[in-house]
């Protein structure tokens, strides 16, 4: 079975409020609703369509560090 990632993981993982991490969740392709919920492969790629990197080992370096359990919060340029 694959590994879900739930409210309580993202607001873990970005230290954000419940409706934002809520929000995360639903932008995720496919999503669950009841509970609110996705998979972890989901996850990964919506969180890899917020890094606006133009060098790929600076991408890489960004990634290591969100799965090393630093928190990082992408922003929108």
């Amino acid at each position: 079975m694959e590994k879900l990632i739930t409210v309580k993981d993202v607001k873990a993982r970005y230290g954000c409020s419940t409706p934002t991490a809520r929000k995360y969740i639903r932008k995720c392709n496919p999503h669950m609703e009841d509970p609110l919920a996705t998979y972890e492969w989901a996850f990964k790629e919506w969180e890899q369509s917020r890094l606006k990197v133009e060098n790929p080992k600076d991408r890489k370096a960004i990634v290591e560090r969100i799965e090393s359990g630093t928190t990082i919060v992408p922003r929108r340029w």
